[in-house]
């Protein structure tokens, strides 16, 4: 008896990918701008505020005092800037599932990931990475704390880049001519080579990772604050001295130790993947981080939940489409926002087994 052919599927009960853009933590220095490289880690201190109880059914407290410790971060005197800096390695591990127990599944993801990269897809979530790294998103807060900046990229080949970032939007997605265009150091031929560095690191299977290392500037006054992550207590109790933590690094400076102000991998990397333009919503124009459910955390709202049929979810249920489109695409503006989609999912990295029937029939 023949045996029948195997159908097309992306899913089974157990699949999980490594993550292939790896973030350091971000370190906070203060700056010399007459000596750019004269730098003190900037520190997490303590104070302690007095407020006034404004939140909704404060009933008998309405109005009244709410003292209370917090902890703080300023450029120190004597200092007029403020650097934030880490690395990102990029890495082919999107190419095949970390985990799977579907071998067919397997290499369903693995003809995905062959195509797209034939067809010059990862170029594109490339460009999409350098914008917002370019743009300096990954600042958060810090961006709006001043309207004098650079950003710094720095390859271990040799190639480096300075971009102004205000001179790109945050809600738009930069062509490549307006990255040069907001180059204030460097030649647009460096530019091509990191972008070609990005999509090879993410593609490349047997080759190096690509390194970048970045740096943001920023003209700030002694005494302004300054915006690391913020911690998130679990046990609200278990520090009643502290309303406020942020993110801190131990590192000796100057004789001494202290708890240098930091940034967590885990925002700068939100900070880079938003690069989900193909969500489609009219309730929200701007890209968003790359999630399955398309979910956006400023606002609560999750543009791809299951009743728009977008979700990473119900586009990858129709895997035969899916694959055989990118496989047919002559070039990377063929490659449909759902596929785009997809694979910037699997870099992302994450858990993304079935469950009930579906695991049933594919696990």
């Amino acid at each position: 008896m023949a045996k029948s052919p195997t159908v097309l599927s992306l899913e089974t009960g157990m699949l999980a990918f490594a993550r292939s853009v790896q973030i350091t933590e971000g370190l906070f220095y203060a700056t010399v701008s007459d000596n750019p490289e004269t730098l003190t880690p900037v520190e997490v201190l303590e104070k302690g505020v007095r407020g006034q109880t404004s939140h909704d059914n404060a009933k008998d407290k309405a109005g009244l005092s709410n003292p209370q410790s917090v902890e703080y971060a300023i450029i120190p005197q004597g200092y007029d800037g403020v650097r934030l800096s880490y690395s990102i390695r990029f890495m082919p591990l999107s190419l095949r599932p970390h985990a799977c127990n579907n071998p067919d599944v397997g290499a369903a993801y693995e003809r995905l990931a062959g195509a797209y990269r034939t067809a010059g897809g990862f170029r594109v979530l490339a460009l999409l990475y350098i914008w917002n790294i370019a743009n300096a998103r990954f600042a958060w807060r810090n961006r709006f704390q001043s309207d004098d900046m650079t950003v710094r990229v720095e390859t271990a080949g040799g190639t480096s880049l300075v971009f102004n970032p205000f001179l790109l939007d945050l809600d738009r997605p930069a062509t490549h001519d307006e990255l040069a265009a907001a180059l204030v150091e460097g030649a647009p031929e460096g530019l091509d080579d990191v972008i070609t560095g990005i999509a090879d690191g993410l593609s490349n299977e047997g080759q190096n990772a690509f390194v970048v290392k970045v740096v943001w500037n920023a003209a700030m006054a002694p005494g302004q604050e300054v915006f690391p992550s913020q911690e998130y207590v679990r046990d609200a109790n278990e520090d009643k001295q502290l309303s406020r933590v942020f993110a801190k690094i131990p590192t000796f400076h100057g004789g001494r130790e202290l708890m240098q102000a930091s940034m967590h991998s885990q925002k700068i990397g939100a900070a880079l993947r938003h690069i989900d333009i193909w969500h489609e919503s009219e309730a929200h124009e701007a890209p968003i981080a790359v999630n399955p459910y398309g979910g956006v955390q400023e606002t609560s709202a999750v543009l791809r939940d299951p009743k728009s049929k977008r979700s990473f979810y119900d586009i990858r249920a129709k895997a035969e489409a899916l694959i055989t489109g990118v496989e047919v695409a002559n070039g990377p503006e063929e490659i449909s926002g759902d596929a785009h989609f997809v694979m910037a999912n699997l870099i992302r990295g994450g858990v993304f087994g079935a469950s009930g029937k579906k695991a049933e029939a594919n696990g």
